[in-house]
């Protein structure tokens, strides 16, 4: 029979089993299904980070009953989704390859994958084989698709290996801290509201962007994550960006979201950007999440220190040193001994050879300050034990009358042993300083603003921005460094902030290098108690998305070759002008025109020639319209003229007759000057027009029309 230990461990390993064949099944099934765009483009694939995450958090003994469930699982669901059989299992294989591979490779060279002592090292080396082993795995499975289903190579490859790795950074850490931290990771009980709020506001906020598609706001996504960093720490991190990403994968694959404001763009283009946009979200956020997670970790053990300090002040006794006027210890404690472990006997006498070179001299001045002037002090120094090591005093001393009158005062102090202390203010002063090189290499103005709206914390960019070195703004108001005009721009948004309210909002300034947009994030700072004692603000430089922004709207209606219409911008200003002539009928009339015999120009002198000639035709065909009129290039060397306000078709007669004499002035190319003519076809309507297909018909009528009249001539459709 088995013993009560070996059937508990059966229990678990079935329970864990079973817990991870839904998980993975799902996963699998999830990610072939929702986050699989047009070219077998993977977001983000989940179900190895859930097997890895698992495999750090169990035993070894259990990895082999864990591997064999998830594999089992994965193929079947892959079989189920028709993908033969052979390459069912290749890709089984290489999925279940980087789990174990990225636990076997943090577990021998860091360890526990929960201890946050390492987590630097432990996220280094998970990084790390996160990639070898999605590279390896990926090789494998775009040679199997090559093979099996001559896929491009390099594009599976691609493919695999984006997704595949944010699976397993967001879905393997999210695994790991969930398992390892339970409850924890939600926060203390009192602040698990606070936590469900933020992780809302994150889902709401990511609902918002990835379900409208009229604005880009991917930006906005990153202010309630950098608030979750620094709120809830690692785990609020993980969550949000587990929240984030399923929302965004599940909106944009649903035909929503920013990234559809280009409708230019392929779904797999689309997959690419909500990968880059997952990627930097992580990259943005887990940094941070680190930093702060080893910064509590150093704060709690500080706190631990500082209790077994007071422990030790509490229930055991200080070396009590008394000496006279000569410097003799007239009596020195037993626990001197204990601290110091040299003998009584021993430290009877003045013993400056055990005090550290560097502190004799300022220990010298104390003790003679302290004699002249009387009163008490306290010394900090370090004193050599007799293992040779040195350890750090802290000596409050006092000068105290002698028991012999006829004798000079004497020096009594209390000493203590402070040397964990000391390690400890060194290593807060030193993931200080870390936190430090981090804000002061984060391209954007990272400041803390008290009560009194004054700076108390500034990052070197906001020095470099300013012109001042970060230190010089530390207790300047936000008034004085701002100025009167931007201070009245900010101050309702400073007021909300300190009001306990997260703002976000965008503003614009001039600086020696240029104009610059930026988006301004202000983040209560909080007690644990919950009073706000100031705001940090987080603002960054979105010029360059906004320019981009630009340049693209301006992609998605004009023509790149000539900067006329395009064929969308066309489309959308005909079907305003019929709905307008639905309401109240007025002339309409719609220039169709080609250039004659531009095929045998194209062959004869080559692309680049035909490319000049639509450029010169463009600019001719732009000299001779209105203002008013929308002049559009439909694609090749077709043109359309929208012409609203007309009271007959004599203007738009005039407007073919003027560019059939300019074009016979010809037309000057690198090549030489080639005669030009163009045929156009005139639609006019002097009421109501049904539809735009309707007067594109009629204008390609005449125009062709126009062409067996001869070319170089127009004619007109009413």
């Amino acid at each position: 029979m088995m013993s009560i230990n070996a059937r508990k461990e059966v229990s678990i390993v079935v329970r864990n089993s079973v817990i991870l064949a839904i998980a993975v099944a799902v996963a699998t099934w999830m990610s072939l299904t929702y986050t699989r765009a047009t070219g077998s483009v993977s977001t983000m694939w989940i179900p190895s980070g859930i097997l890895c995450g698992l495999l750090l958090t169990s035993r070894k003994s259990r990895w082999p009953v864990f591997i064999a469930v998830a594999f089992a699982v994965n193929l079947f669901i892959r079989i189920q989704r028709e993908i033969s059989p052979s390459q069912s299992i290749t890709l089984a294989i290489a999925g279940t390859f980087e789990a174990w591979f990225v636990a076997t490779c943090v577990i021998r060279y860091a360890g526990s994958a929960t201890n946050q002592e390492k987590i630097a090292l432990i996220g280094t080396v998970a990084t790390a084989s996160t990639i070898v082993a999605c590279i390896v795995s990926g090789v494998v499975a775009a040679s199997t698709l090559l093979l099996v289903a001559h896929a491009k190579f390099l594009q599976v490859l691609a493919t695999w290996l984006t997704s595949h790795v944010l699976g397993m950074v967001v879905f393997a850490t999210l695994t790991v801290v969930g398992l390892a931290q339970g409850k924890r990771l939600l926060g203390s009980r009192e602040r698990r509201l606070e936590y469900a709020l933020t992780m809302l506001l994150i889902a709401t906020t990511a609902t918002a962007v990835f379900s409208q598609t009229q604005a880009p706001l991917l930006f906005a996504v990153f202010p309630v994550m950098l608030l979750a960093a620094f709120r809830h720490g690692f785990g609020g991190v993980i969550i949000g960006v587990t929240v984030t990403s399923v929302i965004a994968m599940l909106g944009t694959f649903s035909g929503n979201g920013p990234l559809l404001l280009n409708p230019l763009a392929s779904a797999e283009q689309r997959t690419l950007v909500l990968q880059l946009f997952i990627a930097c979200m992580c990259l943005t956020t887990l940094p941070v999440g680190v930093v702060l997670a080893r910064r509590r970790w150093l704060e709690r053990r500080l706190a631990a220190s500082e209790s077994d300090y007071r422990m030790l002040a509490d229930y055991s006794r200080d070396m009590v040193v008394r000496i006279d006027a000569q410097g003799r210890r007239k009596y020195i404690s037993p626990a001197a001994t204990e601290i110091l472990g040299w003998p009584l006997d021993e430290l009877r006498e003045e013993r400056w050879d055990l005090i550290h070179p560097d502190d004799v001299a300022d220990l010298m001045v104390v003790i003679s300050k302290l004699r002249v002037e009387g009163g008490r002090t306290t010394a900090v120094y370090r004193v050599q034990h007799r293992d040779g090591h040195y350890i750090w005093i802290e000596a409050h001393a006092r000068l105290v009358p002698s028991s012999d009158p006829t004798q000079a005062s004497e020096i009594i102090y209390a000493g203590r042993d402070i040397s964990r202390r000391i390690k400890a203010e060194h290593d807060l002063a030193r993931n200080q300083r870390r936190l430090r090189s981090i804000t002061d290499n984060t391209p954007a103005f990272v400041v803390h603003i008290n009560t009194e709206e004054r700076y108390t914390f500034a990052n070197a960019y906001t020095g470099k921005m300013l012109g001042v070195h970060p230190a010089a703004l530390v207790g300047r108001s936000m008034r004085e460094v701002a100025g009167d005009a931007i201070y009245a721009e900010i101050k309702p948004y400073i007021h909300r902030a300190l009001r306990g309210e997260t703002v976000t909002f965008e503003t614009e300034r001039k600086y020696a290098d240029g104009e610059h947009s930026y988006q301004c994030t202000y983040i209560p700072d909080r007690t644990p108690e919950g009073d706000v004692v100031g705001f940090y603000g987080m603002i960054f430089d979105i010029s360059n998305m906004k320019n981009a922004e630009r340049a693209l709207a301006k992609l998605a209606r004009n023509d790149s070759l000539t900067g006329l219409a395009n064929r969308f911008q066309f489309n959308e200003r005909l079907g305003l002008a019929v709905v307008r002539r639905h309401r109240k009928p007025a002339p309409i009339a719609l220039l169709y025109l080609d250039v004659d015999h531009f095929k045998d120009i194209n062959d004869t002198m080559g692309h680049a020639a035909g490319d000049a000639l639509l450029i010169a035709f463009a600019h001719r065909l732009r000299e001779c319209v209105r203002e008013t009129d929308l002049v559009a290039r439909l694609g090749g060397d077709e043109f359309v003229v929208l012409i609203e306000d007309l009271d007959s078709a004599i203007v738009a007669e005039r407007i073919a007759r003027k560019l059939i004499d300019k074009l016979a002035e010809g037309i000057t190319l690198p090549e030489g000057c080639i005669a030009v003519t163009t045929s156009i076809g005139i639609a006019y309507r002097a009421d109501a027009v049904k539809t735009g297909d309707e007067l594109m018909k009629l204008a390609d009528d005449a125009l062709y029309a126009a062409k067996a009249g001869g070319r170089n001539t127009f004619r007109v459709a009413q």
